[in-house]
């Protein structure tokens, strides 16, 4: 897949998140040298799709997901996406603050 079409799939992406109510989530698509912190960062490198998560600041938590298929990536990225609204509204929930502010936490 070496001829893919960047702009086309951040269109399919943001459309998706717009389904989801996902716009207050922090994400950066197709951007490696983007350092938004508690970002879900989705991107192309090297022939690969690529998706991992941000800390405070900026370091990627845990490892980076790499795909072959932009289909496997989108997957992840939504899932990490998910994750990071169920963690935060049990962060919450539990009397914590959540990594910055949404209305997804107390819905």
């Amino acid at each position: 897949m070496e001829n893919i079409n960047i702009n086309e799939l951040k269109t399919t992406i943001i459309s998706e998140i717009k389904n989801n109510h996902y716009e207050t989530l922090r994400y950066v698509l197709f951007n490696d040298k983007d350092r938004t912190p508690y970002a879900v960062h989705l991107f192309w490198d090297d022939g690969k799709f690529i998706v991992n998560s941000r800390d405070e600041r900026s370091y990627v938590i845990g490892k980076s997901f790499e795909f072959n298929s932009f289909e496997e990536a989108k997957e992840r990225f939504f899932r990490n996406l998910f994750l990071t609204v169920e963690i935060s509204r049990s962060d919450v929930a539990g009397g914590h603050k959540a990594d910055y502010p949404s209305p997804l936490w107390g819905e």
